[in-house]
C-alpha cells in the first residue's frame, strides 16, 4: 500500500445557516460545483481529485464523525490492501468498501486506534478499474 496524500475532507456544520454559508463560500467564492447533493449533504470534487463534503448533523453516516466535526481521508493506491493494513494495526473498519465505477472512486471509513474516524479512498483512471 502506498499513501498518496490526504484528499478527502468532511466538515459537519452545526445548523442550516452555517451549512448554507459554507456551501455559498464553496460555490460562489471558490468556484466549486457540487458533484452530489442530498438533504444536508453537499459534495465537491476539485481538479486535483480532492473531495470536500459538507454535512448537517442529521445527515451524518451512522458512525458519525469526530468531535469538532472534521474528518479526513488518505488517498491510497490499493484500498483492499490498505483496509487489511488498517485492520491489522487495530483500526476498526466501518462498513464496506463503497465503489463508484463511473467516477473511478472507492472509499471506506475506519476508526483509528485514537478513536477518531478517518477514511481511505482510491482514485483510478477508467483503464485501471
Amino acid at each position: 500500500m502506498q499513501v498518496e496524500g490526504i484528499t478527502w475532507h468532511a466538515v459537519t456544520l452545526e445548523d442550516e445557516t452555517k451549512f448554507a454559508a459554507m456551501k455559498k463560500l464553496a460555490t460562489e467564492t471558490l468556484g466549486l460545483t457540487p458533484m452530489m447533493e442530498m438533504p444536508g449533504v453537499s459534495v465537491f470534487s476539485m481538479a486535483n481529485g480532492t473531495i470536500l463534503e459538507l454535512y448537517l448533523p442529521e445527515a451524518l453516516p451512522p458512525f458519525g464523525y469526530n468531535e469538532g466535526g472534521v474528518a479526513f481521508g488518505f488517498r491510497v493506491d490499493d484500498i483492499e490492501a490498505a483496509s487489511r493494513a488498517v485492520e491489522a494495526a487495530d483500526g476498526e473498519l466501518l462498513g464496506q468498501i463503497n465503489r463508484f465505477p463511473e467516477m473511478g472512486y472507492a472509499f471506506r471509513h475506519f476508526r483509528g486506534p485514537d478513536g477518531r474516524v478517518y477514511g481511505l479512498n482510491e482514485q483510478k483512471a477508467p483503464a485501471e478499474r
